[in-house]
């Protein structure tokens, strides 16, 4: 009866344990969604406008900003910026830097854009702008640019449309290397917990043109490193550290910016 009680009193506790195991990682993992969602549902437009955005309605549901709309040129830039850089602070902070027409789109839930912000309606997000993009400049060539979280799903887009090339800054390979940052409890198997993994490096299997990853040796959201490991996700990358860049700057650097220049011809 006593080695009965105490096998019941074992179980009883692993029980308990496994319990509030699951209750951590799903706990964690909506926080950090939510915490994600939000920097694009509530960030407000940028008082400091450096290029005066132009609003895009690409269908009823779904709506952005562009700059260079009417410049004749054989490219197109399809920007996906990072955390709290809306399609309106996307543009009026870095489109200027380019000779062509940018265009950044609001995800499907988030600003004037309708609907419910998820995976799927990221990726449907970015495959409407692009088809958009694709009526309204038909001989244009296509060069998708992210920013941080921005990459993942400029990546899908590279993945599933033909493209001219890819330009990422500060990428991940899926969204635990975000996590990870804050809540350091999304490793191997427990990756399965996260909803709404925007898996980049799954994406980069199927990119087929040529990739350009930036990083910084003074990034210290997402380092050098990492963006080594992002590059390895592609067959045809080119890697290239800069020195000195912070997160948030590596679109308003001329540095960074003569490089992709020099490499899109954008």
């Amino acid at each position: 009866m006593l080695k009965r009680k105490k096998t019941m009193e074992i179980i009883r506790i692993i029980l308990m344990i496994l319990m509030w195991f699951l209750i951590i990682e799903f706990s964690c993992n909506f926080i950090m969604q939510t915490v994600s969602y939000s920097f694009y549902k509530n960030a407000e437009k940028t008082e400091q406008v450096s290029y005066k955005p132009q609003f895009i309605r690409f269908n009823d549901a779904l709506t952005g900003y562009g700059y260079n709309l009417e410049k004749a040129s054989d490219k197109v830039i399809l920007f996906f910026g990072g955390s709290g850089y809306i399609a309106y602070n996307s543009v009026a902070a870095y489109s200027g830097k380019f000779d062509c027409p940018f265009i950044s789109a609001d995800y499907y839930g988030t600003q004037d854009s309708k609907g419910r912000m998820n995976l799927d309606t990221m990726q449907k997000t970015a495959a409407e702008m692009y088809d958009w993009t694709k009526k309204e400049y038909p001989q244009a060539k296509i060069v998708i640019m992210g920013h941080s979280y921005g990459t993942g799903i400029a990546t899908y887009l590279a993945s599933v449309r033909e493209t001219e090339c890819l330009v990422l800054a500060a990428g991940y390979r899926d969204v635990s290397d975000l996590y990870n940052k804050m809540t350091p409890v999304f490793f191997g198997p427990l990756k399965i917990f996260i909803s709404n993994n925007i898996k980049t490096s799954e994406y980069a299997e199927s990119v087929s043109c040529p990739v350009y990853v930036i990083g910084s040796d003074a990034d210290t959201t997402l380092d050098s490193s990492l963006q080594k490991k992002v590059s390895e996700c592609f067959e045809n990358s080119e890697l290239k550290i800069f020195d000195g860049i912070n997160h948030e700057d590596y679109f308003i650097n001329d540095n960074v910016i003569d490089y992709i220049k020099e490499k899109t011809s954008v």
